[in-house]
């Protein structure tokens, strides 16, 4: 599988907001995959998203790879059966979206994505994979900093000792 993560809107808009809950966990995996050389890949659909409200620090842009939405994309899109993930009676207009981002992910073979929304992004990505439609993992920000998504596993043992958390360094 090839290296790299893809950034998903709530994860962005959690690293640009100090006040946000899960804005340290979204630091430290900011850190982590810069100081690892870990491709971070932004889609030109999160980046409409995310400047809907304000413009991407251009420090942002320089550590990313810009995924522009193309014609492989669609046809991925298409190949994912998103329909059924919409819960009976529920509009959802960014589900679209979503869909669209986890498509991207799958197409370049990422091997992770980020997100802050585990009530709908995060969920969608799970079920796609459970149903063998994408093989990178999801990673969510509410369940804070872990070096075990990128070691197989292994929890940093004496980060435990340092900081009074065994699952978090």
């Amino acid at each position: 599988m090839a290296a790299g993560v893809l950034l998903d809107t709530s994860f962005l808009i959690t690293l640009a907001g100090s006040s946000r809950a899960h804005h340290e966990a979204a630091r430290r995996y900011w850190r982590h995959f810069t100081e690892n050389q870990i491709p971070m890949y932004l889609s030109t659909i999160v980046a409409s998203e995310f400047c809907v409200k304000q413009e991407i620090d251009p420090q942002i842009l320089r550590c990313c790879v810009i995924l522009p939405f193309n014609w492989d994309d669609a046809q991925q899109v298409a190949h994912l059966d998103w329909k059924a993930l919409r819960p009976p009676g529920v509009e959802r207009d960014a589900l679209k979206d979503d869909i669209k981002i986890i498509a991207q992910a799958a197409r370049i073979d990422a091997e992770y994505v980020i997100t802050d929304d585990s009530e709908s992004f995060y969920r969608y990505c799970e079920t796609f994979k459970t149903a063998g439609k994408v093989a990178f993992k999801a990673i969510k920000l509410e369940d804070g900093f872990d070096l075990a998504f990128f070691n197989g596993g292994q929890r940093d043992f004496t980060a435990g000792l340092t900081d009074g958390d065994s699952t978090q360094s």
